[in-house]
């Protein structure tokens, strides 16, 4: 029966480090390549917009330098997308040399690597928005020049097309930047002619390494395997199980339609996906389809990141139970006297925030539990602004309303709250940035050039 296995060891390469328990483990397996996603927006604008990492760099070498060791020992490919979590091009190009350094010290014999760069020039793509290109995906808003003139770095996430022209160029080693998790993982399958639905699946329920198991462990190895018409998901942990509940959980992870996973090209529809214990350990998945886009059009997401100014924090608690009762009322307040103070004039230099944790910090308007039980709470002044100074002073403002702040039943004469870690507004080490491009380009062709860019090199240690 044929088949194709995939060792993959962690759902973001590079934050904290893979367990070498299982990932050697696995190793001694009949594996066929190895993946691993080294992205994600959920940390937030900050790394893209400053084209930052967000792991330590040492984090970052452990990861590539165990996964490239044993993939040139089995001489099967390695492949890495969203390099550097971000996949702008410096992530890629720090991916790359220390993928040449362990070379080096590895004294490795040859081998070809591929680095794929998918971090846009914002000149080009002012052009593509002129020429009616680009359409809004979850933001609410169309691209214009305004938008473009408020972003410093945009990526373009590609999807198996990109990675299958490397492969078909005879790269054993892949670093490519943004990058969608499942594609990472899927295009070998697809490359060596599986299913383009069965292989897509399986690399989204393997993206994210041993959470796809319960119970929860991290960076703890499993192995996905393709067949013609299904796949399976094994963990290597002994105390992990990879069950129809948990691969089907883990299939509806981050979506907003749970059946449906949109790609460049089209969708992968899990909407008569079977999900059947194989084993006790061993999860078996089929029914899974690939559907083309209808009008047969190849889009792509732009994820771009721009400053929104200086950042300033305050922490401030409230233990009086009255206090808490009435908190909506406090916040209300304390937002106008902070207006007053400060200069109505001024409203719309600076953005408050207050993020109350132990009441609705998490959930905001969306939390269903409207009155809390809590005996405490803690509040995370933020304040953002272009202006540094101006922040700084709301800040303060704001935290010295809390101390004098005024309810019913109150029975204190200084607001029953106190101040939490210090009484100094604090200053992150970065500006504050925000998402600013969360829309669609379509593509004439999958491996555009203006879009994505290929480097092919020989690397050796000897």
């Amino acid at each position: 029966m044929r088949k194709v296995s995939l060792l993959v060891s962690t759902g973001n390469l590079g934050d904290n480090i893979i367990e070498k328990g299982t990932f050697y483990e696995g190793v001694k397996r009949d594996i066929d390549y190895f993946g691993a996603d080294a992205g994600t927006a959920d940390a937030g604008p900050t790394f893209l917009g400053a084209d930052m990492p967000h792991n330590p760099i040492e984090w970052e070498r452990h990861d590539l330098e165990i996964t490239l060791v044993e993939s040139r020992k089995k001489k099967v490919p390695m492949i890495v997308g969203s390099a550097s979590t971000t996949g702008t091009d410096r992530g890629v190009n720090l991916y790359a040399d220390i993928i040449r350094s362990v070379a080096k010290e590895r004294k490795m014999e040859p081998f070809t690597m591929a680095l794929i760069y998918s971090e846009l020039s914002i000149d080009m793509l002012r052009e593509r928005v002129r020429r009616g290109e680009t359409e809004p995906l979850g933001a609410s808003y169309p691209l214009t020049d305004e938008v473009l003139d408020n972003t410093t770095y945009v990526t373009a996430s590609m999807g198996i097309e990109q990675f299958t022209h490397a492969l078909e160029k005879g790269a054993d080693v892949i670093i490519a930047g943004r990058a969608c998790d499942d594609a990472v993982l899927a295009a070998y399958p697809i490359f060596k002619g599986f299913d383009k639905g069965i292989s897509l699946h399986m690399g989204k329920a393997a993206e994210c390494a041993s959470l796809v198991c319960w119970p929860q462990k991290v960076k703890e190895s499993i192995i996905g395997t393709v067949y013609d018409d299904y796949f399976t998901i094994e963990p290597l942990h002994p105390d992990q199980q990879a069950t129809p509940h948990s691969v089907a959980a883990h299939s509806m992870y981050e979506r907003t339609n749970p059946f449906v996973q949109a790609l460049p090209g089209g969708i992968l529809d899990m909407h008569n996906s079977k999900y059947e214990a194989l084993t006790d350990r061993i999860c078996k998945v089929s029914g899974s389809v690939f559907v083309p886009s209808p009008d047969g059009s190849y889009k792509v997401k732009l994820e771009g990141a721009g400053e929104a100014g200086h950042r300033v924090y305050h922490f401030v608690g409230i233990r009086d139970t009255r206090a808490i009762e009435h908190l909506d009322l406090i916040l209300a307040d304390t937002r106008k006297k902070v207006s007053e103070i400060i200069g109505p004039h001024r409203d719309g230099l600076y953005d408050l925030y207050f993020h109350t944790y132990g009441k609705d910090a998490i959930m905001k308007e969306n939390e269903p539990v409207a009155k809390t039980s809590s005996h405490e709470v803690a509040i995370v002044i933020e304040v953002v602004s272009k202006d540094l100074e101006l922040a700084t002073s709301v800040a303060k403002c704001a935290k010295f309303r809390f101390f004098y702040m005024s309810y019913p039943g109150q029975m204190n004469s200084s607001g029953g709250s106190v101040a939490l870690l210090t009484d100094e507004p604090l200053f992150p080490k970065n500006k504050c940035y925000q998402w600013t491009v969360d829309h669609l380009v379509t593509l004439k062709d999958p491996l555009d050039p203006e879009i994505f860019r290929y480097s092919f090199e020989t690397v050796s240690g000897v």
